[in-house]
Formats: structure tokens, sequence, C-alpha cells
């Protein structure tokens, strides 16, 4: 907290300046960290917060605020061009993870593509539940699969079902594993920047018995808009690179088994 602060109380105005200040340089802020470094109390911030919402300032979140600019994640089929090695090293341990028979729920990730082509070739008879069409079409070249679509709203910039049917379908079926990426992860946990992406996400999560969440290195830069679970949910994450030190202990704090995808 700057001497500034301490040494004289802002006025509302001057709180609604720094807020759009430090939206400007991240898409996320916290209310808790808002009311500390404001010296005044949540309370006070969360109105604050509602009436520059109100106002078309900025959009309200769980636990804070982000920026109306904030950009949406790129489409699919362009995340699947970008780290494409990285993703490559991630599914091939994630693929070892996988055994013959197996029920999994793979969600429409860019890194869950190249697990897919991986299981069609070394795996047999996996029945696979997703919401993803370019999941599901890559599944189908191995006829000893069953593969099961979510129906839902058709999102074009996924490729993929999403909504309250596609959830409710969802919730039907009970898995051996989950593998799932997000938008970003936190100490908190996995995020999205779609609250119908999270929510797909966090079903599949809570209907598998193991959770193996994918992330490269550039996942972990800065969050989303919406938290999907916490760490304690997931019981591995594979990336190719060490994540920050306080990644690290949020992990190891939450009993999560860290793997990192070697070259």
């Amino acid at each position: 907290m700057s001497a500034g602060l301490d040494d004289q109380r802002l006025t509302r105005k001057e709180r609604w300046l720094m807020i759009e200040n430090m939206l400007e340089a991240r898409p996320v802020v916290l209310i808790s960290e808002l009311a500390s470094q404001f010296s005044v109390s949540v309370e006070t911030v969360r109105r604050d917060i509602d009436a520059m919402a109100e106002a078309g300032l900025l959009e309200r979140t769980y636990g804070g605020a982000a920026a109306l600019k904030t950009a949406r994640e790129p489409a699919l089929n362009q995340r699947a061009t970008l780290l494409a090695e990285e993703r490559e090293r991630i599914a091939r341990v994630a693929a070892g993870m996988v055994r013959d028979g197996q029920v999994l729920m793979l969600d429409a990730c860019a890194t869950c593509l190249p697990l897919a082509q991986r299981l069609v070739v070394e795996r047999r008879k996996l029945k696979v539940v997703t919401n993803s069409f370019a999941l599901a079409s890559a599944m189908a070249y191995n006829t000893t699969f069953q593969v099961i679509m979510a129906g839902g709203f058709y999102n074009s910039t996924e490729g993929a079902n999403y909504g309250s049917e596609t959830t409710e379908f969802l919730r039907r079926f009970t898995a051996d594993h989950c593998f799932s990426s997000c938008g970003a992860v936190t100490a908190e946990g996995p995020t999205e920047v779609d609250s119908d992406v999270a929510g797909v996400k966090r079903v599949m999560l809570e209907r598998a018995h193991h959770v193996t969440l994918l992330a490269d290195h550039d996942k972990f830069r800065r969050p989303r808009l919406e938290r999907v679970a916490s760490l304690s949910t997931l019981d591995t994450l594979i990336t190719d690179q060490e994540p920050p030190p306080d990644i690290v202990r949020a992990l190891a704090d939450a009993g999560v088994r860290l793997r990192i995808a070697g070259a």
C-alpha cells in the first residue's frame, strides 16, 4: 500500500479512477485486494463495483470485476496451431494414463485434440463422452470406440455444444477419467472466460473418478473471468514447464500431482 493511501482516504471518484486504471493493466481485479489497497471495507468496494457496472464501465464477476474489453479466447482451430509441440508432449503423457476399455470425458480444448489422435492409434474399446465435434470426429476413426456426443447449443468458436442441455446430459454419465483444459490456471484453480464453457467443464470434472488438467506454460500467465473449480478438484496437472512457485505450492497443498512433459 502506498504512503499516499495510508495518509488519506480516497474519494469515490478517485477509487473509480484507480479501478479503471488497474483494469487497463490487467483483465480482472478482486474486491478483497481493492478493499485492502484503498483501506475501505469490502462492502464499500462492492458498492463501487456495482455502480460502475451499472454505468457500463466494467463487468461484475464472482468476487471482483473485469474490463469490458477483456478478449475472449481465440477459436479452437486457432488455439490448436499455437504451442503445438508443447501440446503434443502433454498429450503423450496424458495418453499414457489411459487404459483400454475405460470411460473418458474429454472437453473441447486444443490439447485434447492431439490426445484424441494418439488414443485412436494406441487404445481399444474406449467409451468417450464429449461435447466437441472435432474430438468426436477424430475418435470415430477407431471402430472399437464408442463415442457419445453431448447435445446443446452449438458454439461455432469452440466447435462444441454448451448450455443447460449439455450439462444435464453429462450428469447422466460417470467417467473413469476426465481430461480437461482451461483459459488459465491460478493458485485458486482453473479459470475460463465464458460462463457456459466453465459450466460444462465444471460438470465434467464432477463426473469423473480421476481428473487431469492439461495446461501448457502459457496458461499460468493471468486469470480469466470465472473459476471452474478449486485445485483440490484435480488429481493431476500435466504441463510442459515448471509453473510459477505460488502455483507449485498451491498444487502441493491441494494434493495435486504435477507432471512435467519433457521433450
